[in-house]
């Protein structure tokens, strides 16, 4: 079973992406509307891979970069705004980064190949 742990601040997203791991037989979905104190879930669940929202995190990014220094094993992706340019470090951290609007029906396999 796949897990997949999202930190998204709009509900309506992370509802609908775990709507699609239910559809999807072999993935499970977990989300919070924030991640700045998620290291315990990180670790709890070791989800297969951890999928952020820049906009939602980017007031607290170097602390949530910090955490995820004590998670490095789990891929990272980055979901963002066309126009929004990430730091050099996150670039660095996170394997996969994804421009908004997300495509829903693609984006398990974008993560999950």
């Amino acid at each position: 079973m796949k897990k997949l742990y999202y930190i998204e601040q709009e509900s309506f997203l992370r509802d609908l992406l775990e709507t699609m791991c239910r559809q999807n037989e072999g993935f499970e979905a977990y989300s919070a509307a924030e991640g700045s104190d998620n290291l315990y879930f990180f670790k709890d669940l070791s989800p297969d891979f951890i999928l952020i929202d820049w906009s939602t995190v980017e007031s607290y990014q170097e602390k949530l970069l910090t955490d995820l220094t004590e998670v490095a094993q789990i891929p990272v992706g980055v979901t963002k705004e066309p126009s929004q340019q990430i730091p050099d470090s996150w670039q660095e951290r996170a394997e996969l980064v994804i421009d908004k609007p997300l495509e829903v029906k693609t984006i398990l396999r974008k993560i999950f190949p």
